[in-house]
């Protein structure tokens, strides 16, 4: 197997997004389990398909009108559907899934997935509200999570949702709900209302997550249109994985992991463009002086800082990253319950793994090493 170098140098709904045949698909390693199959109450993830990217919005957010700081109604349409409204603009349906129970574990089964580790929905990161405002909703959105994980019947754990608008809240928000509710992670936006995480502001945050080592999962967010974008749906479908890589691409220029050694990332949308550009990465820090400022090896000695999720929408183009990173650095995702959610990741899967081991990592061994799933379960810490 190439190691990461010699690699480069080789080479939101209720569920518009159909629910595939559980048994769809060719399965490399057999017939999976079911849930009645399972067996004890810890996270056994062995052999299981774990999602990494899934979201949840708290029931108590049903009231959202009550709460005019948090700029959102939830209305119910002419067809009994009930959607989430932003005063910015943005609408979506609220599909049953984001608030966990029932209908999240069977919608898991219909998709041959185990495990999920959610986290809350992009559009409620809330950095752009009063800051007293933010740290209160992070806490009760932390808080609610906390409770779905723990009614999941050990299907389900989480990851924090921080007030960003206050670093230094934000760490003890992370600290919080790692030590305390039993959390594996932490879930921040791409940017912080136009400000990219690589600043220092921030340090109190990363030199949090550098401690406990609970990696943090990073995801562009928006609630209404981008200037410039608002056709087509752009702003979804380019500018997501355009900031995902620029933010990617700054914590990598900004030389923070050579001064934070314990810090993971896991990139969502695959990565954005981030993979696909490695090599102008490299070509620009090796011309270009501004490109060194602060680093002093090339972008793409850093890959192995991320992780990316298995959400290309093309089985060639998840082949290709997985042939550039390795299996090891590849987790599998769906950004569930969204419409622009991967509706059938697990038989993608099947058609691009080209060894079991290639779907043993890939569909959840590495995720259940990097979140340390094992030992949140055997800590009790998801229960």
């Amino acid at each position: 197997m190439h190691n990461m170098k010699d690699r480069i140098g080789l080479s939101l709904g209720r569920s518009v997004v159909p629910s595939p045949g559980r048994w769809e698909g060719r399965r490399i390693r057999g017939q999976r389990v079911g849930p009645a199959e399972r067996r004890g109450d810890g996270l056994d993830t062995t052999g299981r398909i774990i999602d990494v990217h899934t979201h949840f919005i708290p029931p108590e957010f049903l009231n959202a009108a009550d709460h005019p700081a948090w700029g959102a109604a939830v209305e119910k349409r002419d067809d009994g559907d009930r959607w989430v409204v932003h005063d910015e603009g943005f609408a979506y349906p609220l599909d049953e899934g984001f608030l966990g129970g029932q209908a999240k574990l069977d919608d898991m089964d219909a998709r041959g997935i185990d495990f999920s580790i959610m986290s809350l929905a992009p559009t409620l990161f809330y950095y752009w509200i009063d800051t007293a405002e933010g740290v209160a909703f992070a806490r009760m959105a932390n808080d609610s999570l906390a409770q779905t994980v723990a009614s999941s019947g050990g299907r389900l754990v989480g990851t924090a949702s921080l007030p960003m608008q206050d670093p230094q809240a934000a760490a003890e928000e992370y600290r919080r709900c790692i030590q305390e509710l039993g959390f594996v992670g932490a879930h921040v936006g791409t940017t912080i209302e136009g400000e990219y995480v690589d600043r220092d502001r921030y340090l109190p945050l990363w030199e949090a997550v550098d401690d406990l080592g609970a990696p943090v999962i990073l995801h562009p967010y928006y609630i209404g249109p981008k200037v410039g974008y608002e056709d087509y749906y752009l702003t979804n479908i380019f500018v997501n994985p355009l900031d995902t890589a620029l933010a990617a691409g700054r914590l990598i220029f900004s030389g923070l992991f050579d001064r934070l050694e314990n810090l993971k990332f896991v990139l969502v949308h695959a990565g954005g463009f981030l993979p696909y550009q490695i090599g102008r990465f490299d070509h620009g820090w090796r011309v270009r002086q501004e490109s060194r400022i602060s680093l002093g090896r090339p972008p793409s000695e850093y890959l192995d800082r991320f992780y990316f999720d298995t959400i290309t929408h093309h089985d060639l183009a998840l082949k290709w990253l997985i042939d550039l990173v390795g299996s090891q650095r590849v987790v599998l995702g769906t950004d569930l319950p969204f419409d622009m959610a991967d509706p059938d990741p697990v038989g993608r899967l099947d058609r691009v793994a080209d060894s079991n081991e290639t779907r043993r990592l890939v569909g959840g061994s590495t995720a259940s090493e990097l979140f340390n799933l094992k030992e949140a379960a055997t800590s009790g810490r998801t229960r």
